[in-house]
């Protein structure tokens, strides 16, 4: 998943940075991304986490967004946040997977988990202190600081019905399920959402999967693809970061401190919580304008996704040191115990619902 950040990068910009401006205690740093300015969930949220640890703090530590590409190549961002050239980045812990492998588990692996289990682990499960001490080894901190949810399977130009139809399938799809689904003779490809719509039109494309119904129908795959499957297996959900310089956050007044912790804590909350509000009216806009298909992965190809994702994960973790150990083994424990209280608690539940109860619609 690192190369993704290549491809969400506009044009490279300097690579002389200024120093952050410091005058009578106050403090501006600068927050490089990896998306596109104002790109609907990502880029707008990073843009609202910036504006809210100026005003947590009072605006005595004030932060200045840069674009993918604005200040410096997207894919130089955590270089340049570890040597303090730039002091903060959002983004996804997985894009630094070529420097350890345990960095996918921070941000989410296929077949992995759900959202509200990724947070669980994080902040309650002992993922939080796996995670500082991958940071130290960086000179960085790690923060939540968002989440999409889950996510759709893919669209696709053509009917995806059984493993033979998987031979040769020009797919664009990122990470450890791009990995896994070369394995089913699958073709990975790797593009930015905005890319997407014209590779289909041009035949150069089969099927993609990017985020989930609101970003990709900004992007327009409603136009022209043929068919959307779900569940999602890629990214169960996508949790985001903010890393921090750890020197220049270590530095800062404990107020200043909890005040970073408080707004990421605060947009991972709402990030979610818009998606999950967006994303019913989004899908319905699908289904409503008709000539999409909307069809579940067959059970065959579920059971040989996951046997697939299950084989990738088992060589990362055996070629991995011993804190990739460690990480991979605190994260299969968890989803191991959470499968049975989601399946009983939540998923219990809402399986319930779909029953046809009488229950009254509208106001």
């Amino acid at each position: 998943m690192s190369t993704r950040r290549h491809f969400l990068a506009g044009a490279a910009a300097t690579t002389v940075l200024a120093a952050p401006a410091i005058a009578q205690g106050l403090q501006q740093w600068r927050m490089v991304t990896a998306w596109p300015r104002d790109l609907a969930g990502p880029g707008v949220g990073a843009q609202r986490l910036a504006d809210r640890i100026g005003e947590l703090s009072d605006g005595k530590l004030t932060v200045r967004l840069y674009a993918a590409g604005e200040l410096i190549p997207a894919q130089e961002n955590s270089a340049r946040i570890m040597t303090g050239e730039v002091e903060l980045g959002h983004d996804m812990s997985s894009y630094a997977l070529a420097k350890s492998p345990a960095f996918a588990f921070f941000s989410s692996i296929p077949f992995g988990l759900i959202a509200q289990e990724h947070e669980a682990w994080i902040r309650a499960g002992g993922g939080q202190a796996l995670w500082d001490e991958l940071g130290e080894r960086m000179g960085l901190r790690f923060f939540l600081a968002g989440n999409s949810g889950a996510r759709l399977g893919g669209w696709s130009m053509r009917e995806i019905a059984s493993l033979a139809d998987l031979k040769g399938l020009r797919f664009r799809v990122s990470g450890l399920a791009g990995q896994a689904l070369e394995r089913l003779g699958v073709v990975p490809l790797l593009m930015p959402g905005s890319q997407i719509a014209a590779k289909f039109r041009a035949g150069e494309l089969d099927a993609a999967q990017f985020m989930g119904p609101v970003n990709d129908t900004a992007f327009g795959l409603q136009e022209v693809a043929k068919f959307l499957y779900w569940p999602g297996f890629e990214e169960p959900c996508a949790a985001l970061q903010l890393q921090v310089n750890r020197a220049r956050y270590d530095a800062l007044p404990k107020a200043q401190q909890a005040v970073i912790a408080a707004a990421c804590a605060e947009e991972n909350a709402r990030s979610l919580a818009e998606f999950n509000a967006r994303a019913p009216a989004a899908l319905a806009q699908i289904t409503a304008q008709g000539g999409i298909a909307l069809k579940q992965f067959p059970p065959e190809l579920y059971a040989a996704f996951g046997k697939a994702c299950g084989e990738v994960l088992t060589d990362i973790v055996a070629g991995g040191d011993e804190l990739t150990k460690r990480v991979a083994a605190s994260y299969f424990a968890f989803r191991e115990q959470s499968l049975l209280w989601t399946r009983i608690g939540d998923q219990g539940f809402a399986n319930m619902r779909l029953l046809e109860y009488a229950y009254p619609k509208g106001a």
